[in-house]
């Protein structure tokens, strides 16, 4: 089973071309994030879009299941915690981008770029030349070793603005030479 994870807005097209080419199978599972739309007539639209999805990839290959998560737009660190809750949820996961308002394209790109080791495949779908085509994400992202982790948790989460190097090493338990290298 697959899992398919795609923006939406109006445009249902944007939304069911990667997934075809990246190949639905029965049995697979949609998820696809709507932004909170502001008004009836926004809303309808919205909701007209996923029930084209639902209609074409029912088409296309029974036992699909869709899912629908709006998402707030307000803030848009929070939108991308909550796009990297969504990508880092269940596995296996496929990754569309290409669609939707870009007030949700953009976290969710860069939640997906965070988030690179989570997900098995990116699609990208582009409206100007009408094609759909696997891209690679770049990886911005790296794991550290323990200790160096250790100090790093330790500065992220000092409640001060400044830390001396032996307050870092007594919150650590790691040697002020290993600290000053970190």
């Amino acid at each position: 089973m697959q899992r398919y994870i795609s923006p939406i807005g109006f445009s249902p097209h944007l939304v069911t071309r990667p997934i075809i080419a990246a190949g639905i199978s029965a049995g697979d599972q949609v998820e696809i994030l709507r932004p909170t739309q502001p008004d009836t007539a926004s809303e309808e639209r919205a909701q007209n879009a996923v029930d084209d999805v639902k209609s074409t990839l029912a088409g296309v290959v029974s036992n699909v299941t869709v899912a629908v998560e709006e998402i707030d737009l307000e803030e848009f660190g929070t939108t991308v915690t909550r796009c990297s809750q969504i990508i880092t949820d269940r596995e296996p996961r496929v990754v569309c981008l290409g669609a939707g308002a870009t007030d949700l394209h953009v976290p969710l790109t860069v939640a997906t770029i965070a988030h690179a080791d989570h997900v098995a495949q990116t699609m990208l779908y582009s409206d100007l030349g009408q094609t759909t085509e696997e891209i690679s994400m770049p990886a911005l992202t790296t794991s550290l070793p323990g200790r160096t982790r250790d100090t790093f948790r330790a500065l992220s989460t000092a409640d001060v603005t400044e830390i001396s190097l032996g307050d870092l090493t007594a919150l650590t338990d790691v040697d002020r030479t290993t600290i000053s290298r970190h």
